[in-house]
């Protein structure tokens, strides 16, 4: 379904427990994906994901969450030598997984969440050096916690191994902070890339209001990065609404993206009126 929109990249948020866990048949799953990905002819882009293992009793301190992160981003890069890999994806995103995040300094400090994708950058690239880095943030979180985001994403613009940033935008918020931060700061010198986005922070309600908004937003999305902002990659997040809207989280066949929805038809003409397919 993604494929046939004439998208040239596919994004993958790997979660990385079934190597905490050993689990096989899982990583050999995934491994299929990625090789049939290749096989489309699709750019690969990995995104972190933690582990799902970290939440609901599994959280670990910061110390301890900072040294797995960096294990972990080796071993899917060596794996899976990605295009793109956004090893870091919204910092905010990761509290539940650590085990003292409301309560340690280090968590809300500009300088180690810096030190930290440094690091991270040089250890993809030590073992897939064609890949390109980057990160992204909740660009509302701009406007919600300056005092970390502001100074992290200057920060960044001074590190060689990052290539993109990317901001995730849920809300009028995430577009108006987007653009204030760039007007004033600019890019420092990286790409820049709307790395997730859709018009709600939950999974879109199966309504006809709804699809006819989503539509229609997915177009402004569109307008904003490249007349505004001059994005080199846009990324739609709830991309199941493609095919189906549904409040359930599973899935119960293939045949679920058969179908297809406005902000699908949206999404693909938008690939289409561009000459160079992206």
């Amino acid at each position: 379904m993604l494929v046939s929109t004439g998208a040239n990249c596919i994004r993958i948020d790997i979660g990385y427990a079934p190597w905490l866990q050993n689990n096989q048949t899982a990583i050999n799953e995934m491994s299929s994906l990625v090789q049939t990905i290749r096989s489309d002819g699709e750019c690969l882009v990995i995104a972190d994901a933690g582990s799902e293992s970290y939440r609901n009793g599994g959280q670990i301190p910061w110390a301890q969450f900072q040294i797995a992160w960096v294990q972990r981003v080796k071993t899917l890069a060596a794996l899976y030598h990605p295009d793109y890999y956004i090893v870091i994806k919204e910092p905010g995103w990761y509290v539940p997984m650590v085990s003292d995040a409301r309560t340690n300094p280090s968590f809300q400090n500009a300088s180690d969440w810096l030190n930290l994708t440094e690091t991270l950058a040089e250890t993809v690239l030590s073992v897939s050096p064609d890949t390109a880095v980057g990160v992204s943030i909740a660009s509302a979180s701009l406007g919600s916690n300056p005092s970390l985001y502001i100074p992290y994403m200057m920060g960044i613009s001074k590190l060689s191994g990052i290539s993109f940033v990317g901001f995730d935008i849920y809300s009028v918020a995430g577009f108006s902070e987007t653009r204030t931060y760039l007007n004033q700061y600019g890019n420092g010198g990286k790409s820049i890339w709307i790395a997730e986005a859709w018009s709600t922070t939950n999974s879109p309600p199966n309504t006809t209001v709804q699809k006819q908004l989503d539509a229609s937003w997915i177009k402004v999305l569109y307008y904003f990065g490249e007349s505004q902002i001059n994005a080199s990659m846009i990324i739609p997040f709830y991309t199941n609404a493609f095919s189906q809207y549904t409040s359930s989280t599973s899935i119960s066949s293939p045949s679920f993206f058969d179908s297809r929805q406005p902000v699908y038809y949206a999404y693909q003409s938008i690939i289409t009126a561009n000459t160079d397919g992206k």
